[in-house]
């Protein structure tokens, strides 16, 4: 089961910029892959490879060990 932490010890998102855009789309794209909002938060500020995420996923990865492996 998934908890979301409070707004206040979420990561502070850019906004009205290009990096702020930026962001928004990572997180949206690991939303697309299966990942609860606040770990896509998490994963879209990161370093966290987006190309290797689809991979996983798509090569049947546990949403678990995949966000392992990706932080």
């Amino acid at each position: 089961m998934d908890t979301t932490p409070a707004l206040s010890e979420w990561p502070v998102l850019p906004s009205g910029d290009e990096d702020g855009e930026v962001y928004r789309w990572r997180e949206e794209q690991f939303r697309e892959l299966g990942f609860s909002r606040s770990n896509a938060v998490e994963l879209a500020v990161s370093l966290a490879d987006l190309a290797q995420a689809r991979h996983l996923i798509a090569s049947g990865c546990a949403l678990r060990l995949a966000l392992q492996i990706l932080s």
